[in-house]
């Protein structure tokens, strides 16, 4: 089987991590990938280093890729036909678009079954376009029951779930903290989505407690947060570490994860975190907390106000004996999560799509 994914770009993401990890699973079951980035790391203002590891760890697995003209956001006619060039060039047995823009261009092609995966649980287009959508993608996929659940809302075709999975093989095991304060770490863009404000402001509630915090990612709201954490005095406490080549080993000497987001649709830094046997604390937005009961791994914070996040995250803090409980619990139930479930899911979803 040929599959050819259309994703964003090869940045840090968590939708791009896992088609990364889903196209290095199709290929080590015997099939052919080809990956199509909409833009490169350059245009979007993201780590051109990160790029370039990413690239070459596709290529070393035997996956080609291509990507769009630059501005190919702005010139739409001009994309689609170089896309459907693509396609023709590469013959798949099915397009898997994980953007918008892929679905559209995809109208330009030929009769190449077309499914889209939803990372999110927020529509990005008005819900009517659905309609037209429709006409062309054979299968919608959900990465869990929120996204699901949003798609289902808006269209009319079969909407399956497969929720994301990681590789736990770049998962280390988790090192013991001989320091006595509390190390949490978050993993995620800088910017409005993450909700990092809510956080910092916990954070700052939370003065007699032995913790420190890292936040490791890029974005838009980069100086923001610095002025933030500057006016709220948490310099002592919170660092902002940019972008990590290694998140696993950053995981792996932390004690806790947590994550404050407005919405969200399956995070990988939470799965991660959570293979990882790290406890976290997680806003009850998409598929946060569908990962935290499934794998019974930590605490859902759902008024999102500083005074009940800080009341839950001083609880963490402060009970070793609870977070080693749901450290334990995270190992033994991540299971469902790993990218092996994730692949075989696809595969069955694929051929379903192809001999429809």
């Amino acid at each position: 089987m040929k599959v050819l994914h259309f994703i964003s770009a090869p940045a840090a993401g968590g939708a791009e991590v896992y088609v990364k990890d889903l196209s290095k699973a199709l290929v080590g079951a015997g099939h052919q990938v080809h990956i199509v980035f909409l833009s490169r790391a350059q245009e979007i203002g993201r780590d051109e280093d990160f790029e370039d590891r990413f690239l070459t760890e596709i290529s070393s697995f035997g996956i080609t890729w291509s990507f769009m003209p630059e501005q190919s956001r702005r010139n739409f006619f001009k994309s689609a036909l170089f896309f459907r060039k693509l396609v023709k060039e590469n013959a798949p047995d099915i397009i898997h678009c994980h953007l918008y823009y892929a679905l559209f261009f995809s109208f330009f092609t030929s009769r190449v079954p077309v499914v889209y995966t939803h990372h999110n649980i927020r529509l990005k287009i008005p819900g009517f376009l659905f309609k037209i959508l429709d006409f062309k993608v054979r299968y919608y996929v959900g990465i869990s029951l929120a996204c699901s659940r949003k798609l289902a809302s808006v269209s009319k075709k079969p909407v399956h779930r497969i929720d994301n999975g990681i590789d736990t093989k770049r998962i280390l095991p988790r090192s013991s903290n001989g320091d006595s304060a509390t190390k949490i770490v978050m993993v995620g863009s800088l910017c409005e989505q993450k909700n990092y404000s809510l956080f910092l402001k916990s954070v700052s509630l939370l003065r007699d407690l032995d913790f420190s915090v890292s936040i490791a990612g890029e974005g838009p709201y980069k100086i923001r947060l610095q002025k933030e954490i500057a006016r709220l005095g948490i310099q002592d406490r919170v660092s902002l570490i940019g972008n990590i080549s290694d998140i696993p080993d950053l995981l792996a000497k932390s004690d806790l994860f947590a994550m404050s987001s407005l919405w969200e649709g399956l995070p990988i830094s939470l799965l991660e975190a959570t293979a990882a046997g790290l406890p976290s604390i997680v806003t009850n937005v998409g598929g946060c907390s569908e990962v935290v009961h499934a794998c019974q791994s930590g605490a859902i914070v759902d008024e999102l106000t500083p005074s009940e996040y800080a009341k839950s995250l001083a609880f963490l803090i402060q009970s070793k004996e609870v977070r080693d409980i749901y450290a334990h619990n995270a190992i033994k139930l991540f299971q469902r999560y790993k990218i092996e479930t994730s692949l075989n899911k696809h595969l069955h979803f694929y051929s379903k799509a192809i001999y429809k």
